[in-house]
């Protein structure tokens, strides 16, 4: 079982159109994704910003866009040409799958919430490397369906609430002891703020969940 996160950006003028088709196109996008071999997904909007989160039973998935979804989404150059979709970098998960029963099995979900941030460009390896020290020091310390992903120095991270703490942490690749206790204010720096945003959103600005 992997997880994934994927970006996308609607065109200009395209979010009320986009918003109308997924509400239309509801039950064919989920026989799309159960085609595509996906346990669970939820998509996220903010502005022109798309964010995905989704699992699925094996590695190596490279999910895409119907090609119906062109119109109203920008493409990205690739390996094997354009995407309407990317994946993004996995930079931070306090827990790690590795099967949909013990993952879930009869978990309640009463919420799925997606947040989206900015980084200031000569931050982005304190931030990763931060990241990386606490999820292997202290692993399913707080939320194990808590990801960060990264698209250059932009940020979506997904959780679901309530909370949940396996019973059974993994072991950390590391051994040492550094993550700082003081972590907001060592974080706070890091971002670049959102200047039209309510002040506790001002790093990370919640999403509507569209799916």
């Amino acid at each position: 079982m992997q997880r994934h996160l994927y970006f996308s950006q609607l065109k200009v003028g395209m979010e009320e159109i986009f918003r109308t088709a997924v509400r239309q196109d509801h039950e064919y996008l989920r026989g799309y994704l159960q085609n595509e071999n996906v346990l669970s997904v939820s998509l996220f909007l903010s502005g022109r910003y798309l964010c995905l989160y989704m699992e699925t039973y094996t590695g190596g998935h490279n999910w895409d866009w119907p090609i119906t979804y062109a119109d109203w989404l920008e493409a990205w150059p690739g390996e094997q040409g354009s995407r309407l979709s990317i994946p993004m970098l996995d930079i931070f998960h306090d827990g790690v799958p590795t099967d949909p029963e013990s993952w879930r099995g009869s978990r309640q979900v009463d919420d799925r919430i997606g947040c989206i941030a900015r980084l200031k460009p000569d931050m982005a390896a304190s931030y990763i490397y931060y990241h990386y020290q606490l999820q292997e020091e202290r692993p399913e310390s707080f939320n194990k369906t808590y990801i960060i992903g990264a698209h250059g120095t932009f940020l979506f991270s997904y959780r679901e609430h309530p909370a949940a703490v396996g019973e059974m942490k993994r072991t950390g690749k590391l051994s040492s002891t550094n993550t700082p206790g003081n972590w907001q204010e060592v974080m706070d720096p890091h971002f670049e703020l959102w200047t039209d945003a309510a002040e506790n959103e001002k790093l990370w600005r919640s999403m509507h969940r569209l799916l």
